[in-house]
C-alpha cells in the first residue's frame, strides 16, 4: 500500500501522538485476513463476504492498530509455550482430533501464502488481543435475574401487527445521475459479478458496467428513498398515534382509513426467520420495551421502516430454564463483555485520528 495516486496523505492517521504508516495498516490486513480464516474457515459464504469487503477489512484493520498499541502499552506478554499450544489445539489444523503437521504447512503455503514464522506472529497477535479482553472484562457478573432476562428475550415469542414502510415503494420520482452510478461501479465491481450458470460454460465473470447499470440504479434509488422515509415514517407514526389516542379506534381501523396496508406475523422469538421482516432481533428488542396493544415508534430495518404493536405472547418456560442456566449464564457474560469491548474500541477511536477516508481505500493499493 501507498499514498493514493493525488498525492494525499503519507500516513493513515495518529496513534497516541505517533503516525501510523500504510506499511502498518498492510500489516494489520494481513494480521485481520489470517484471524478472518481461523475464525470462518467452516463458514465459506461468511468468509467470503467479509474477504471481499475491502472498507470493511480496513475499518477492522485500523480498529486493530489502534488495539495492538493498548496491548503494547500495557505490557501484555504471550510466551512461545502459549502460543504454540494455542496453534495446536485450533481446529483448523486437527486431524481426527489430532494436531497434523504437514496440513499445517499445506495450509501455511496453499491457503494463507505465509511464512511460518510470519503466521506465528499474528497469531501470537491475536493471543494478546484475546488476552487484553479478559482483563478488561474480568470484573463482570451476571446476576441470576439478569440470567433469566437474556432467557426470556431469546425464548419469549411475540406476534405483531404491522405496516412496513419500503423503500422500494417510494422511488418513482428519484434520479440517479450517471455519475454516480459509474462511482459506484468502480467502488464496488469486484463484487457484481456475471454467473455461468452452465457446466461446462465459461466461468463467472465481473460484470461490466452497462451489465450492472440497471441494478445499481434501483440499489441507489432505494438509498435515496430510505433517506427521505425517515421523516415519513415519524410522521405516518403522528398521524396512526392521533387517531388512536383521540378517536379510541384501534391500529387497524386507523391504518385502513390512512390508506396503509396491515401485516401480520405469527408468533416468533429472537431465534426466528421472518420472511417479510428480516431484522427479527431489532424487532423483538423493540417489542421488549413495549405494552401490548402499544403503537411502537419507526424502527428502521434492512427492509425500510417499520410501525408496529405486538398483539400476543407466548412466555418462555421458566421451569425449563432450570436445565440450561449455565448455558444462557455464558450468553448474558459475552453480551455484556462484548457491549464493554465496544465501549473501550469507541474511546479508542475517539482518541485516535484518522488522516484518509477508509471507505476509499482502494485509492491507496498500489497499482
Amino acid at each position: 500500500m501507498s499514498r493514493s495516486k493525488d498525492k494525499g496523505p503519507g500516513y493513515v492517521g495518529l496513534v497516541n501522538n505517533r503516525k501510523a504508516s500504510f506499511d502498518e495498516l498492510s500489516n494489520a490486513l494481513s494480521g485481520l485476513r489470517v484471524q478472518v480464516i481461523l475464525n470462518y474457515f467452516n463458514q465459506p459464504q461468511a468468509l467470503d463476504a467479509l474477504l471481499s469487503n475491502k472498507p470493511i477489512l480496513a475499518k477492522l484493520a485500523w480498529d486493530r492498530i489502534l488495539m495492538l498499541d493498548e496491548v503494547g502499552r500495557a505490557r501484555i506478554k504471550v510466551n512461545d509455550k502459549e502460543l504454540i499450544e494455542a496453534i495446536r489445539a485450533h481446529p483448523l489444523f486437527l486431524r481426527n482430533g489430532v494436531f497434523d503437521e504437514r496440513f499445517y504447512a499445506y495450509m501455511l503455503r496453499n491457503n494463507l501464502g505465509l511464512e511460518p514464522r510470519t503466521f506465528e506472529e499474528i497469531f501470537r497477535e491475536n493471543l494478546l488481543l484475546k488476552k487484553m479482553s479478559e482483563r478488561l472484562t474480568s470484573d463482570i457478573k451476571i446476576s441470576d435475574e439478569e440470567i433469566l432476562t437474556e432467557y426470556k428475550k431469546e425464548l419469549e415469542k411475540i406476534k405483531i401487527s404491522y405496516i412496513l414502510l419500503e423503500p422500494k415503494d417510494y422511488t418513482s420520482d428519484i434520479r440517479i445521475d450517471e455519475n454516480a452510478a459509474r462511482e459506484f461501479y468502480d467502488k464496488n465491481k469486484s463484487s457484481l459479478i456475471v454467473k455461468s450458470g452452465l457446466k461446462g460454460a465459461l466461468p463467472d465473470r465481473q460484470a461490466t458496467f452497462e451489465e450492472s447499470k440497471d441494478s445499481i440504479d434501483k440499489h441507489l434509488k432505494e438509498i435515496e428513498a430510505k433517506k427521505a422515509m425517515k421523516p415519513l415514517s415519524e410522521k405516518i407514526y403522528a398521524e396512526l398515534a392521533k387517531k388512536i389516542a383521540s378517536s379510541g379506534k384501534t391500529f387497524e381501523k386507523a391504518s385502513s382509513e390512512a390508506g396503509y396496508k396491515m401485516n401480520d406475523a405469527d408468533f416468533f422469538s429472537v431465534n426466528d426467520k421472518v420472511e417479510a421482516l428480516g431484522d427479527v432481533p431489532m424487532i423483538v428488542a423493540a417489542a421488549s420495551t413495549l405494552k401490548d396493544f402499544e403503537l411502537s415508534k419507526p424502527l428502521e430495518i434492512n427492509k425500510g421502516f417499520i410501525i408496529f404493536e405486538v398483539v400476543g405472547r407466548k412466555p418462555a418456560d421458566e421451569e425449563a430454564f432450570k436445565k440450561d442456566k449455565e448455558e444462557y449464564s455464558k450468553k448474558a457474560l459475552e453480551k455484556r463483555s462484548n457491549i464493554r469491548m465496544e465501549g473501550w474500541l469507541r474511546g479508542l477511536e475517539e482518541k485516535a485520528k484518522l488522516a484518509i477516508k477508509l471507505e476509499d481505500i482502494d485509492k491507496h493499493y498500489k497499482q
